[in-house]
């Protein structure tokens, strides 16, 4: 089962890596900031941290005798996320998605989710594709923060995690990549 946790979202824009006492607004996740349909249309600055949070409450039963998996198709461009205050991993990069394991989280029924976000865009060394702060000519506006789908995601103890099928025409067969925990 999973739970999808795209929609309003609250929001601050910090100028140090400190937690806001106090957010500003609120923002429509899963789009960045910079664009009209976040509610925020502000272009997040190299020297500015852009702070998610959102508290949901689960479900009945849900995530019990399981484990809870955290997923974000995509965040841009370096991102920590706390649950209920702890620190849960980061993840650094724009164009690939990530999960978090919040299994020892649980029997909470209620989750405070924060992501803290920062992106250098074109004055760091991390791929940004054709972002630029000065976005004139070929050069698009930049995008940050959470700009993919936000899920939360109830699997078994054992689970597969992934699966890769390669074709080996040659035998006339096929190769099976399977991807589980013990």
């Amino acid at each position: 089962s999973y739970w999808n946790l795209n929609g309003i979202w609250e929001y601050a824009i910090t100028k140090t890596p400190e937690k806001p006492t106090a957010l500003q607004g609120e923002i429509v996740v899963p789009f960045s900031p910079e664009t009209p349909l976040s509610g925020v249309g502000h272009i997040l600055q190299p020297d500015e941290y852009l702070w998610y949070r959102r508290t949901v409450s689960l479900p009945q039963g849900f995530g019990r005798g399981e484990r809870l998996l955290l997923h974000f198709g995509a965040v841009d461009q370096r991102c920590t996320v706390w649950v209920n205050g702890r620190e849960m991993g980061s993840h650094i990069g724009g164009y690939l998605p990530f999960t978090l394991e919040l299994t020892d989280l649980l029997p909470a029924n209620t989750l405070t989710l924060e992501l803290c976000v920062t992106d250098p865009t074109d004055t760091g060394s991390l791929s940004r594709g054709k972002q630029r702060l000065k976005n004139t000519g070929i050069w698009y506006t930049p995008q940050s923060g959470i700009w993919q789908t936000v899920w939360l995601e109830c699997v078994p103890q054992n689970y597969l995690r992934s699966l890769r099928i390669t074709p080996k025409l040659e035998d006339k067969a096929v190769h099976f990549h399977l991807e589980a925990d013990d």
